[in-house]
């Protein structure tokens, strides 16, 4: 779980990165330092699933999922901040929910099974505790620049670590500890050089 939390870290990165393609803004060294620091963090994160095998292999199915979700998910907070000029964060949050109805909906297909009893409450709890986070989300990109927001993103990454630690007794992997460093530097340095170009911008 915190393998996949860190991977998701990248998101910083890939909304730097998008700024170039979408919003025509030249590439700077530090953008891609940042990049270079997080792909390389996710490298050393990767490496001993590269050269192993057997089950190696469904982990790095995992890795590259993941790396989707990151991407896809910087996609979607762009979004977000883009709607949050003309839309109350509620609508925003339902607008998330109702995208997310329709995606699921696609995967009937791979075979659902219907949950009941302790499955059922945890699931309907997590969508509920979701939906708020979302709002709340969207409510501190509103009132808030992204840049003082950004640390809070990093603390994402300690729950998953103590779930691993405290609830599922999984070791945290030497791979994962020198790969948290580069993640955590390259997201920084791209955020930084990011908000810093925001923020000039709006006192313009």
């Amino acid at each position: 779980m915190a393998e996949a939390i860190l991977i998701a870290q990248l998101s910083s990165i890939l909304m730097a990165i998008a700024d170039v393609g979408l919003l025509g803004e030249r590439p700077t060294i530090w953008r891609v330092g940042g990049l270079a620091l997080g792909f390389a963090g996710v490298e050393v994160l990767v490496w001993p699933d590269l050269v192993g095998g057997g089950a190696m292999g469904e982990r790095l199915v995992g890795f590259v999922l993941g790396l989707l979700s990151t991407a896809l998910s910087a996609f979607a907070l762009i979004m977000v901040r883009s709607l949050n000029r003309t839309e109350s964060p509620g609508a925003i949050a339902l607008y998330f929910v109702l995208a997310s109805m329709v995606g699921a909906l696609a995967t009937l297909p791979m075979g659902w099974v219907m949950p009941g009893g302790w499955a059922l409450l945890l699931l309907i709890g997590a969508g509920l505790l979701g939906g708020f986070a979302h709002i709340a989300m969207t409510l501190a990109f509103r009132h808030a620049e992204a840049a003082r927001l950004a640390p809070f993103e990093y603390m994402a990454l300690w729950w998953p670590i103590l779930a691993d630690l405290l609830i599922f007794r999984l070791p945290l992997s030497t791979s994962f500890l020198f790969a948290v460093p580069l993640v955590f530097l390259g997201s920084a340095i791209a955020t930084a050089e990011r908000e810093k170009k925001v923020i000039s911008w709006k006192t313009i």
